[in-house]
Formats: structure tokens, C-alpha cells, sequence
């Protein structure tokens, strides 16, 4: 039950970045060690702030189903630690390749190279 307490706060605080974001000024960024777009590069700032902040809403959400599938079922400790790694490893995965191949190339521009 410990291991779904854990999930459920995780799963709060990235639901919690992802309303932040969502409402964020400032282009918002995924990932911790690259910085976010700068604004002149994002062609609807708006837009893509809401698109992140629905990525991460949706990455808690995801985990706090998980978080609800570990307290219902009745698993050993290592089990449970085990399925919530995989949950939050392959849901990180995914995370990063929707925010790549959807979110990046609809609302970043490309900067164009000279020949």
C-alpha cells in the first residue's frame, strides 16, 4: 500500500506541473536538463504550453492508475515495486517520444539552413 501512496503523490505532482505549465508565460519545458524552446522559436505559445501541460496531466493520470491497480491488487512488495518502475520508466518513454513526434513538430519551428 506504501508503494500506491507513492505513486498516487508522483502522480499529483506531474498533474500539478501540467496545470502549471499549461497556464505557464514562458514556453514550458519537458525535460530537466535541456532548456525549453525560447518564445521567438514557438509559433503558438499558448498552444503549446497547453499541449505540454496536457502531456504531463496525462503522464499523472496514467500513474495514478497505476498508483489505483497496486492498491487493489494483492502483490508482494517487490512485485509492486517492479510494475511501478516499468509503469513510470515506459510512461517516461512515451512521454518523451509524444512530446517529440507530435508536440515538437507541430508547434516549434524549424530553423532553415542556407545552402
Amino acid at each position: 500500500m506504501l508503494l500506491a501512496i507513492i505513486c498516487w503523490l508522483m502522480a499529483a505532482l506531474f498533474i500539478i506541473m501540467g496545470f502549471i505549465s499549461s497556464r505557464s508565460k514562458k514556453p514550458a519545458g519537458i525535460y530537466s536538463n535541456i532548456k525549453a524552446p525560447d518564445k521567438d522559436k514557438i509559433a503558438d505559445l499558448k498552444a503549446y504550453n497547453k499541449a505540454v501541460g496536457r502531456l504531463l496531466i496525462g503522464y499523472g493520470m496514467l500513474q495514478a492508475v497505476m498508483g489505483l491497480f497496486l492498491a487493489i491488487i494483492n502483490i508482494s512488495e517487490r512485485k509492486a515495486g517492479t510494475l511501478l518502475a516499468g509503469s513510470f520508466f515506459f510512461g517516461a518513454i512515451l512521454l518523451m517520444i509524444v512530446y517529440e513526434t507530435v508536440i515538437s513538430e507541430k508547434y516549434i519551428k524549424k530553423s532553415r539552413s542556407k545552402p
